[in-house]
Parts: structure tokens; C-alpha cells; sequence
């Protein structure tokens, strides 16, 4: 039977950490005001995850991390319209193109970064929608202890990037600010022109939001914010 609500009654670490416990099989189907993401689960763990945003797919989170080119890509999906229903990945891997470790990988990496984006959007609805057995083998499927570290990372990295940074009133020293790399200059001058959170600084700068928590720790370390 399909259940569904809003993320604001039933936190998504809450609701994911049931369906897994529960053994679940089906797709967790979840909805911003401006993204879609859809997961797959298999007997509680995390099979497969899909989005509206195409930086968010697998195949784009394999070449971010190095793990393919972008001519293995264009060949792997030009084979999945030939084989409608094969998942990227696995094609990746029969192509020996990629591990299956590689690929696991890439799947974490997109499950963590797709639940930052949640639990930080304002209005977020779930649906989960039960299914027979989704996945024949096990190679490419994390299992309950990876997904709850993830899990945990995506909320320790959800509360960093709403959380209110301000900068120092008096620099503790005027050289400190010669010493700076572009980047933390440029994340700096974003902050003093109204950036109040990583969110807002990495859209205003451009740099994703895990690169400016280090920037802003660092700067930190330097006295420069608080």
C-alpha cells in the first residue's frame, strides 16, 4: 500500500531510516519545489537514485569523480536507448568501463548529496510506492550501515549549509587578508556582500557547498568569521 506526506511530519532520516529497518522494496519518490528524486530500494537497501537535475545522475556523478570520460558516458547511454530498462551503471560495468565498487561509489556520493538538497528545501513531499523485488543481483547495492553514515554526513552537511555565518567586526590581522587564496578571498567577499549561509555563498560564488565548508573553517581558523 502507498504511503505519502510531507518531509515536515515525517523528517526524511526518520521516514528512510523505517523503511529500511522495515526491509523494504519500492521507490521512495520525494519532491522540492524545484527537483524530484526518486529512490529505489531493495529489501531496505539503496538500489538506485534518479533526479530531474542531470547533474544529480549517476553517469554525471562517474565523470565528477573521475571515474569515467565523457566518450565512455556518451557511449553508455547511447547503448541504454537500445536497451531500454538496464540501469546506467550496470552498463558502465559491462563495458568495463567502470567496478561495481566504482559504482557504488558514485551511488553513495549521489544518495548523500540528493538528501542535503532535501533537508534543506522548504515543502518537501514523499511518496513510497511498494514493489516486487527490484534488483537480481547485489554487486551494485549499499547496504543498511554505509546508508546510515550517509545519512548522518547529509545532516551534519545540511545543518552547515543553514547555518548563519558572520564575519569578524576587526580583522586580528591585516596581512592575514594578503595571505588569502583566491578562493577564500572570493568566499569572503561573497559573505561580506550578504552571504549569510554555505548555501547562499556557494551560489553566489559558484563553488559547490562542500568546498566552502572547508573555506569557511579555514577561515575560521584565521579569525576571519564566526
Amino acid at each position: 500500500m502507498p504511503i505519502y506526506g510531507d518531509l515536515a511530519d515525517l523528517p526524511l532520516h526518520l521516514l528512510l531510516q523505517a523503511l529500511i529497518r522495515a526491509g523494504q522494496t519500492g521507490r521512495l519518490v520525494l519532491r522540492t519545489r524545484v527537483e524530484e528524486v526518486t529512490l529505489v530500494l531493495d529489501r531496505g537497501r539503496l538500489a538506485a537514485v534518479s533526479s530531474s537535475d542531470t547533474q544529480l545522475r549517476i553517469g554525471q556523478r562517474l565523470l565528477q569523480l573521475g571515474e569515467i570520460s565523457e566518450e565512455q558516458l556518451e557511449q553508455a547511454l547511447a547503448l541504454q536507448t537500445v536497451v531500454p530498462g538496464r540501469r546506467l551503471g550496470r552498463l558502465l560495468v559491462e563495458l568495463g568501463f567502470v567496478t561495481h565498487q566504482q559504482v557504488k561509489r558514485a551511488l553513495a556520493s549521489q544518495f548523500e548529496e540528493a538528501l542535503v538538497r532535501l533537508l534543506t528545501a522548504p515543502d518537501a513531499t514523499f511518496a513510497f510506492d511498494p514493489e516486487p523485488a527490484l534488483v537480481p543481483d547485489d554487486e551494485s547495492v549499499l547496504d543498511d550501515a554505509p546508508v546510515t553514515k550517509l545519512i548522518l554526513n547529509a545532516i551534519r552537511r545540511a545543518d552547515e549549509a543553514t547555518t548563519p555565518i558572520e564575519v569578524v567586526s576587526r580583522v586580528p590581522e591585516r596581512s592575514l587578508l594578503d595571505r588569502l587564496a583566491p578562493e577564500e578571498r572570493e568566499v569572503l567577499i561573497a559573505l561580506l556582500e550578504g552571504g549569510r549561509t554555505v548555501r547562499h555563498v556557494a551560489q553566489m560564488t559558484g563553488l559547490g557547498e562542500e568546498v566552502v565548508v572547508g573555506i569557511v573553517g579555514r577561515l575560521r581558523t584565521l579569525g576571519l568569521v564566526r
